[in-house]
């Protein structure tokens, strides 16, 4: 049965072959589909609210995933070497294509992924709705700085570009340091998702470089960053507090006791520079917000 088309579906899988492309422009539930998975030998399926799915399709041939990396990057896979070291391509629209397979290396460090095994397919959608979520966190004055949480998959990045764009509209200068390109998406200079009327995107680079530039030759009040990962991800946090600039940042944790027991985040805590954190849940297919404060010490690394 034809389904209802959702254009954020429809863009994001036109990096598929034609006739896979043609079956699954077909599914019904469009909009509520968060990943696609394709593996070899075995039919595609999809997520939806966090459950995978197998679809009544004919199984994945390897060649279909040489051909969909391929399209993704455009026929100049050695263009996009360096996000995929990463494991993926970000795509037109902000959707991301995760790679897996057998893992090249050279003096110990990752060049790419050859011998695909599967890919992921990440829709990118701008979601209405959270206004009135994320209004009453806002306050008066200044931005404050402000950790989002949640494990994969849930809408980190939907809520932090929704704060970007309500805080942008308020008057404050935003810089996103976009480093895969998911937040804005941007296409010819413009975002092609909406991230407010005072907000400028450096896109493409790490986020300590990014925070680098963006605090010389912007100056936001604030600076926002999805998916603190690495060290390198702190030290950049780390500039911002040095410089007075607040932060938006976001991380793979349950709740604020998960992050607290990873290293990495007793780090970034230990700058002192968030005093709250926004938990994302689900019960069901619902996603809950819950403001938590996070307790005003310094946290060993």
């Amino acid at each position: 049965m034809e389904g209802k088309q959702d254009k954020a579906w429809q863009r994001a899988i036109a990096c598929l072959p034609p006739a896979r492309a043609a079956q699954l422009a077909m599914l019904d539930r469009q909009e509520q589909i968060e990943e696609l998975r394709l593996r070899v030998g075995q039919p595609p399926a999809v997520k939806r609210f966090g459950e995978e799915a197998q679809l009544n399709m004919a199984p994945v041939a390897a060649e279909e995933l040489r051909d969909t990396l391929s399209r993704a990057a455009r026929y100049s896979v050695h263009s996009y070497a360096e996000s995929l070291k990463h494991g993926f391509v970000t795509l037109s629209g902000g959707h991301r294509l995760g790679v897996c397979g057998t893992v090249a290396e050279e003096n110990g460090q990752v060049i790419g992924v050859r011998g695909l095994s599967s890919l992921n397919l990440r829709v990118a959608r701008q979601f209405g709705g959270l206004d009135a979520q994320i209004e009453p966190w806002l306050e008066a004055g200044a931005p404050q700085s402000t950790l989002l949480l949640s494990p994969p998959g849930f809408g980190k990045t939907t809520l932090l570009r929704e704060w970007v764009r309500l805080v942008s509209d308020r008057g404050y200068t935003v810089a996103v340091a976009d480093e895969r390109g998911e937040i804005a998406a941007l296409a010819d200079g413009a975002p092609q998702f909406q991230v407010g009327r005072c907000t400028d995107v450096l896109e493409g680079c790490s986020k300590k470089q990014a925070a680098l530039m963006l605090l010389k030759t912007m100056s936001p009040a604030l600076l926002a960053f999805d998916e603190i990962t690495a060290p390198e991800d702190v030290e950049a946090v780390s500039l911002c507090a040095h410089c007075g600039t607040t932060v938006l940042a976001s991380a793979h944790a349950a709740d604020v006791d998960d992050l607290r027991r990873r290293p990495l985040y007793r780090r970034l805590l230990g700058l002192g520079v968030f005093r709250r954190a926004v938990v994302i849940g689900r019960k069901g297919k619902e996603r809950y917000y819950r403001m938590e404060r996070l307790e005003e010490r310094t946290c060993s690394s």
